[in-house]
């Protein structure tokens, strides 16, 4: 899924493979190239409290995600690496992760 990822001060830095037809990721498209990120704030707190939302050109996704408070994990399918991750804890923003040092691998 991943080659050399690190997030190193907010940064996330190595490659995204393409995985074709994740059944894990049940959504229509489930084709591309995929982040996993752990939330150790989101660890159990009440469920909503962390959310993380993906912004810029190409996010499908639009509104905020809650981060499952059991095993404080999300996945995100990045389409396009000037995308970043804005994270918020009790409605207010602390962090937001960029992509823009990720290389998003092709379709072989």
């Amino acid at each position: 899924m991943y080659e050399n990822l690190v997030i190193r001060n907010d940064n996330a830095i190595g490659a995204l493979k393409y995985v074709e037809n994740w059944e894990a990721f049940d959504f229509s498209d489930n084709s591309g190239n995929f982040l996993p990120l752990y939330f150790e704030e989101a660890k159990g707190q009440a469920k909503g409290t962390v959310k993380c939302e993906l912004k810029g050109t190409g996010a499908k996704l639009k509104k905020p995600v809650a981060v499952d408070p059991k095993d404080g994990l999300i996945v995100f399918q990045i389409h396009n690496n000037d995308n970043t991750i804005e994270v918020t804890s009790e409605g207010k923003n602390t962090r937001t992760i960029k992509l823009t040092d990720l290389e998003l691998k092709k379709q072989q």
